[in-house]
Parts: C-alpha cells; structure tokens; sequence
C-alpha cells in the first residue's frame, strides 16, 4: 500500500477547514482531493473507520487521547498521520 507522501506527492499540506470542523472531516477533506489511493490508505474498507494500524497526533496527542475523530480543530492545528512501524 502506498503512504500518504506517496500518494499526496508532498510530505506536508496545509489545508483550510471551516469553522468547528473535526478530524474525521479533515479526513474526508483529503480523500477528496486526494482521491481512491487515499481513502483506501486512511480507511478500512469493511468498518469505514480510520485504520487501525495509523496513529493520529492532533498538536502532539493521540487522537483517542482526546475527542477522537470527532475533536474539533482549532486554527493553526497540526495533524500527523503516522504509520505504525514494524520491527524485530
């Protein structure tokens, strides 16, 4: 599966939000512009949830530390999207 740079061709984006939008519609906002390759990169395909196996840092905090998905940003808010790593 291609990671996100890869499919965005960036490794950073600044995307503009409206007011009290959350996390799970910035989420969307990128499959949007960003098409198939990244709803299926963000995406579990059976639950429509986020992958479980991505961690979401809302300014530094996990997402589930939070409101979840549906925490509302705040102007200048900054998300990472980081895929798990694997090791031995």
């Amino acid at each position: 599966m291609a990671a996100a740079r890869e499919i965005t061709g960036t490794r950073e984006e600044t995307v503009e939000t409206s007011n009290s939008s959350t996390i799970m519609d910035l989420l969307k906002l990128l499959v949007e512009k960003h098409g198939q390759k990244m709803r299926d990169y963000l995406f579990d395909p059976t639950t429509g949830k986020p992958r479980p196996h991505l961690r979401f840092l809302l300014d530094g905090k996990s997402v589930h530390m939070i409101n979840a998905f549906d925490t509302e940003l705040s102007d200048e808010a900054t998300l990472l999207i980081v895929p798990s790593v694997a090791g031995g």
